[in-house]
């Protein structure tokens, strides 16, 4: 597919709020999620995750792999969220540098 280009820290795209998708089965957005982890693979390992405003596409669009452990191998699986809510489980905070690219 493709290899997209990063937005670097402090580009205006990474402090706007994303738009939501429409249509989470729409072609366009399985070729984005695709380009994506595409663009992931490419940087050889310095990143776990990826969303869309980080390639300069302001959709709610977030890739990651999840880290799974069976008694005999480590591996990880895929996971591709679309307009994902995030609530707050605690009002603890903890102010650190995210491990995002």
């Amino acid at each position: 597919m493709a290899i997209l280009k990063i937005a670097k820290m402090g580009h205006p795209i990474l402090s706007k709020k994303a738009k939501t998708v429409d249509d989470p089965t729409d072609k366009k957005i399985r070729t984005l999620v695709q380009d994506m982890l595409d663009t992931l693979n490419d940087l050889g390992g310095s990143g776990v995750g990826l969303a869309a405003p980080q390639v300069h596409i302001s959709l709610q669009v977030v890739i990651f792999e999840q880290p799974l452990e069976t008694p005999n191998q480590k591996s990880s699986k895929l996971v591709t969220l679309i307009n994902p809510k995030i609530k707050s489980l605690t009002k603890k905070m903890d102010t650190d540098w995210e491990g995002c690219l």
